[in-house]
Order: structure tokens, then sequence, then C-alpha cells
């Protein structure tokens, strides 16, 4: 209803508000920082679930794969005894049981020569030794506890000055042979968004790091996201 058509005992609507002049429509706006938590609080949900996803996604293809390598063999075997006989997963299984016996072969020393021998064979293989070696390289390292590969996280002047970037210590040296500046180093691994299974190794004086209040955990979350997820400690200090 027009002002001017209002009567004086109408209640204002939501959207207006009163003036000495008559009624004045106002835009309904959420607050800034409300918005700007919503916002965050909404991303920090993304960053939780595409991980979570596409983790889930990996490993249902990956079964799948394990589980077509032996299912049909198994099938062959299985017919003339079972006819028509289906037992979802069994593939899989084997797999997987396969999968610990070379662990476990690999872990004792008879087992782990047999294994050095089969990987001495493929590495003679051009391609194939190339590809495998790569694989294995990145598998181990996934593998590996966080807390056994990073040390601890450190703040480095990087690419240039006044520009800093999180880094990980994974190794200290002296080398004054090559360099007197490198006399007393730290090795770190600087690694990319939002995949920190690829950076750069640098060596930096160690008066140049700074060590930054968070867990190696901590670290490698605010790295995959971007930014996005800070470790409380730094929340705390204000922006």
């Amino acid at each position: 209803m027009p002002a001017a058509q209002r009567r004086e005992s109408d209640p204002p609507e939501a959207s207006e508000t009163m003036t000495t002049s008559g009624y004045q429509a106002v835009p309904m706006s959420i607050d800034v920082p409300l918005r700007k938590r919503l916002r965050r609080v909404f991303l920090t949900g993304i960053v939780i679930l595409v991980p979570v996803a596409l983790s889930g996604y990996v490993l249902v293809r990956l079964f799948q794969f394990m589980d077509g390598i032996f299912a049909p063999r198994i099938q062959v075997w299985l017919d003339p005894y079972f006819p028509g006989l289906y037992i979802p997963g069994l593939g899989l299984m084997l797999t997987l049981l396969v999968v610990f016996l070379l662990g476990w072969l690999s872990s004792n020393i008879v087992g782990r020569r047999i294994v050095m021998a089969i990987e001495r064979l493929i590495d003679r293989v051009p391609v194939g030794g190339s590809i495998y070696s790569a694989t294995k390289g990145v598998l181990e390292a996934l593998a590996r506890d966080q807390n056994d590969v990073f040390r601890r996280v450190v703040l480095i002047e990087y690419p240039r000055k006044d520009m800093f970037a999180v880094a990980f210590v994974t190794g200290s040296g002296r080398w004054p042979q090559i360099d007197e500046r490198i006399d007393d180093f730290v090795m770190v691994f600087l690694p990319t968004t939002p995949l920190p299974t690829s950076g750069y190794l640098l060596l930096v004086p160690r008066g140049q790091t700074r060590d930054l209040p968070m867990t190696v955990e901590e670290g490698v979350q605010m790295v995959i996201s971007g930014g996005i997820v800070v470790p409380p400690s730094l929340e705390a200090a204000g922006p």
C-alpha cells in the first residue's frame, strides 16, 4: 500500500521504517560480519567434504579395479563345482590377501631379497622401470607418517624479500666446503597448493627460518586449503 493511502493506525511493513515525512522503504540486508562467518563456515565445509568425497571415489574405483583382476578367474574355478555362484568382493579379498602377503614378505630377510630381485628385474625394463620407481616413491611418501617426514613448520622469506611462505623442515646439514653461506642450514620442503605431494626442496640458513606455532597436521591442512583453514593459534593472534 502506498504511503499516501496508508492510515496512521496501520503498522509499517517489515521493509519500511517511520520517518518524519512518512514511510520510507529500507532494503533488508545481512550483517557483514555474519555474512563473512557464514561464508567461512561454508568454505570450511567444502574443504572437509571435497577430500572425503574424492578419497571415497578413488577408493571405490580402486576396489572395483582390484576386484576385477581376480574375480573372473575365480569364477572359472568355481563354475565346475558351484555353477552360477557369485560372491561379491571375493576378488577384492584375494587381492588384499596378496597385498598383505607381499607386505609380510618384505618384512623379513628372505622375502626382502625376493622383492629386491623382482624390483631389479623391473628396473631393467626401459619404460616399466621408470613408472615403477616413480609410483613406488610417491606411495612410500604418502604411506609415511607426516610427523616422521616433517619435523616442524617454519616461515621462510620466499620467493623474494618481504614475501613469506610456509614450509616444512625435513633435515639439516653443514656444507661449508661447498659454500660458506650454508655452513649451518636446514632443508625445508616448500609444498604447492592444493597438492602438497609436489613442491621444492630449499636449503635455507638456520637463522633465516622462524618456527610457527602449529603442528605438522595443521600446517598441511593450511596448505591444502590455500589458507582457508587456519590453526587456532594463529587465529587467536588476530589479523
